[in-house]
């Protein structure tokens, strides 16, 4: 049987409702990093999301039930009021299609209302018939984990930042009643000693603070590891009497955004990403964090007068120029409505000392768009077109020489209304900017209304307003869904008739997932019944993942086909994990009305790519490199194999009912990568043997690498390249000074319980079970360690890591830094560098690019 990918109803992935307030509305509000984490911010704080989907991990715990309750069951009039009030909760997989009864069978019409009951008429038009639950998932929405962080609200640090000698009037922009978050951003992924982003969040008293995860990115406590706005007060120099006006102003930060990573592959793992911060006085400053993992100042530009500011900021993705360059480009909002851009340039620079170091070439800013005093509501790059709103136009501009479209200079589109709900005018703030297809883009406002942009590359248009109200209908359908359906809004409006159409949508936040329609926002329902809730303890706001379904134009290639292209052109999973690059596809997959069918279509994709990989690696001849850092990540045939191996696992657990179909493909999948991973890492140890000798430590690292190695040499009868390396290093071991038995001995690994000799399956001959390092091969016998999030590897931590992040402390000043800097007593000389090369090499897992957890 085969089905249209597309043909499928809109559909809720995700739910989950939080207490609190939402901000004022951003396109900055809601955003997913690389690692497959999702922020959204409220007035409180900043919220962490991490879907359970291509992962080992045993799923978050399930919420309270809303069906259960403590009441008297021989409380008639109870029964019938919680029979109402739950008549939404119907199995998982109905449809919009579906029509559910009272004691949740699929075949009447539901009423709904909490005091609404049943007349039972003759006249069955009298029955009335309210809204049905949307579509889910056939096994129930995704699960997430949650975890979050806190901005400063009391102003502790404000006496040494200086701002206590102006008055707040002056150096800022809007006086609340209590500080609150103002904006939120990740940084390019591979960042932190886990292998992933950091957080850097500015709050409404325009104060910048970093934060980083302590052990578990997932549910635990994420810390402040940095303090930039003491950072720029101690650059500062120092005087009597209080800061200038224009010192102040330079201390109160507007707007930040991180670039991406620089896609050179000779600086794979020096980190060249800027983050760029806006301020009161009308400059921009870029900052690096760099590989001593300490944020620096490098440069500054002047944008505007005192008296305007830049007000948001959006990068592009980083152009190549040749072999040692890359070119971004940052566009700026200005309070008076015009657009400027700033180009800027990465070189490699090379040291006296021989490290390569990136160089900064900062162009002065040109205006694009001169305004019409209007607010800026949003600013994107789409490749190199820049898209900014207004309230109720579009703006796109697009340079002479670009590669995206067929015409260049400024276009402007005059949005329509769509829909007949409250609030669904053009008027709105943008909230997104999406390109479904090569063709098409769609804006998103805060009302959660949609506005179709087609022919894009030829000749922008709006298109014809049907379009664009059949998708904006389907986010009104799933906000509807939520309304009728949230027993805090239930329960507090029970006395009043629902009507939809008097509520409004009001959306603080709005993002794409990438290809394909899904879509993940944080919506309130608003009203004149909710004017007066002013309280947290009276407010709430739902997160939601939704795919519009058919509602949502098609993007240019299937699901598969699209899937097909990710596999055979892997982006680099050092900088983006597995679990990220394919969610979207996972989502649509999810999404179907019968994802089983899919099922085939990925075992012959999975199978082809297992074949083809195979047959380049029996051409390919490892290469001696002293990097081992490139030798682990630059490999496009080992990322290839990485997400194909998470892909395989995924659909082990999704179709149970073939797990046995899949499981050939999944262990195959594991060995190949096992295999080259060894022979990188002996050809590594014997590049390294070639100028210089190693200490016992590492001579047991490179006795259990070569016994890895030739154990799955006799699995696997096609790996005679691994017996040769093995070979080779055992012959350059014993030529590097072991000369007797004795000394051999000190190779063998024994059990820290019994000092028996442990087998290569972790297991002594007492029966205690160790686990093995999946990098290294030793046994894991410290209390600290690290865990994969996406597959069961587990691994020893580099010294460097073994320390939790250092938190800033009362006067904002940075340590953490040290936690990455040289210990004299570990000199060169000392007995397990190879070990920690090695594992400080493993940013990420290496068997499947997954991000690190510290177990404890």
């Amino acid at each position: 049987m085969t089905i249209d990918p597309y043909d499928n109803p809109p559909t809720i992935l995700a739910t989950r409702i939080f207490p609190g307030i939402l901000p004022s509305t951003s396109q900055h509000n809601v955003s997913w990093n690389e690692d497959g984490q999702c922020l959204f911010i409220t007035k409180k704080g900043v919220n962490i999301l991490t879907p359970h989907l291509t992962t080992t991990f045993s799923p978050p715990p399930t919420l309270v039930d809303p069906t259960l309750q403590l009441k008297d069951n021989n409380n008639n009039s109870s029964n019938v009021r919680n029979q109402a009030g739950n008549s939404f909760v119907v199995e998982d997989g109905a449809s919009d299609d579906d029509e559910v009864d009272l004691d949740g069978g699929l075949d009447e019409p539901l009423i709904s209302g909490l005091d609404n009951t049943t007349t039972n008429n003759n006249n069955n038009s009298s029955k009335v018939k309210s809204k049905i639950r949307m579509k889910r998932p056939k096994n129930g929405e995704i699960k997430f984990w949650n975890t979050g962080i806190e901005l400063d609200k009391e102003g502790k640090r404000n006496d040494h930042y200086g701002w206590n000698e102006y008055n707040d009037e002056i150096d800022t922009v809007l006086i609340e009643k209590d500080v609150t978050t103002r904006q939120a951003i990740w940084s390019p992924s591979g960042l932190t000693d886990l292998g992933g982003s950091l957080l850097v969040g500015l709050s409404s008293a325009m104060q910048v603070s970093v934060y980083a995860p302590r052990n578990d990115p997932y549910t635990k406590q994420w810390d402040e590891i940095a303090d930039l706005t003491s950072i720029m007060k101690g650059l500062i120099p120092p005087k009597e009497g209080p800061l200038s006006l224009k010192e102040s102003l330079g201390l109160r930060t507007m707007s930040i955004q991180w670039s991406s990573h620089l896609p050179l592959p000779s600086m794979i793992g020096i980190d060249g990403s800027l983050l760029a911060l806006s301020n009161r006085a009308g400059k921009i400053t870029f900052w690096s964090y760099g590989l001593d993992k300490r944020f620096h100042q490098l440069r500054s530009s002047d944008v505007c007068q005192i008296g305007g500011w830049v007000s948001d900021m959006a990068w592009s993705e980083w152009k190549v120029l040749d072999d040692e360059s890359c070119e971004a480009h940052l566009a700026l909002t200005l309070t008076d409505g015009s657009i400027r851009v700033i180009t800027v340039i990465r070189k490699i620079e090379l040291k006296s000392s021989g490290r390569r170091e990136w160089a900064l070439d900062i162009h002065p800013s040109f205006m694009i768009d001169r305004g019409d005093k209007r607010t800026i509501t949003s600013i994107k790059w789409i490749e190199d077109v820049l898209i900014w709103t207004k309230p109720g136009t579009v703006h796109i501009f697009a340079g002479e020489g670009n590669r995206t479209v067929q015409w260049n200079g400024i276009l402007s589109l005059r949005l329509e209304r769509v829909g007949n709900w409250a609030s669904a005018n053009a008027l709105g703030p943008c909230i997104g900017i999406n390109r479904i297809n090569r063709d098409t883009l769609v804006i998103v406002l805060s009302s959660l209304t949609t506005h179709i942009i087609e022919n894009f590359t030829t000749s922008p248009q709006l298109a014809h307003p049907h379009t664009s109200l059949r998708n904006a209908l389907a986010l009104r359908d799933i906000f509807e869904d939520h309304l009728h359906s949230d027993p805090l809004i239930k329960i507090r409006f029970r006395s009043i008739e629902m009507q939809p159409e008097g509520w409004t949508a009001n959306t603080s936040g709005w993002t794409s997932l990438g290809w394909g329609g899904a879509g993940t926002w944080v919506t309130e329902p608003m009203s004149f019944h909710t004017l007066d809730n002013a309280t947290e303890g009276k407010r709430s706001m739902t997160f939601v993942i939704g795919n519009p379904g058919k509602a949502r134009l098609s993007p240019d290639e299937s699901v598969i086909e699209a899937l097909k292209g990710i596999l055979s052109d892997s982006p680099k999973l050092l900088y983006c994990s597995p679990g990220r690059i394919l969610m979207p596809y996972l989502l649509h997959i999810l999404s179907l009305r019968g994802p089983e069918f899919m099922m085939d279509e990925l075992f012959g994709l999975l199978s082809s790519v297992l074949d083809g990989s195979q047959d380049d690696l029996s051409k390919k001849k490892e290469q001696g490199n002293e990097n081992l850092i490139e030798e682990f990540w630059v490999d496009a045939t080992l990322d290839r194999l990485r997400l194909a191996y998470v892909l395989a696992s995924w659909c082990e657990t999704t179709y149970p009912s073939s797990a046995e179909k899949f499981r050939p493909i999944t262990n195959a999948l594991s060995i190949l990568i096992s295999s080259q991973l060894l022979a990188k890492l002996m050809t590594w140890v014997i590049t390294y043997l070639s100028s210089g000798g190693i200490g016992n430590s590492d001579r047991q690292f490179s006795s259990q690498v070569i016994k890895s190695a030739n154990q799955l040499s006799d699995e696997k009868s096609k790996s005679h390249s691994l017996s040769q390396l093995a070979a080779e290093l055992d012959s350059k071991l014993s030529k590097d000074g072991m000369a007797n038995n004795a000394e051999h001995q000190n190779w063998e690994e024994r059990c820290p319980a019994c000092h028996n000799e442990v087998g290569s399956e972790g297991i002594c001959s007492k029966g205690h079970v160790w686990s093995r390092c999946s990098i290294t091969h030793l046994l894991v016998t410290h209390p600290h360690y690290r865990v994969c999030s996406t597959c069961p590897a587990i691994s020893l931590l580099p010294k460097k890591h073994l320390s939790v992040p250092i938190v800033v402390d009362d006067q904002g000043k940075d340590h953490d830094y040290r936690r990455f800097q040289v210990n004299p007593e570990h000199s060169e000389e000392n007995e397990d560098k190879l070990i920690q090369v090695a594992l400080e090499s493993a940013v990420c897992c290496l068997n499947c690019g997954g991000r690190w957890q510290r177990a404890v």
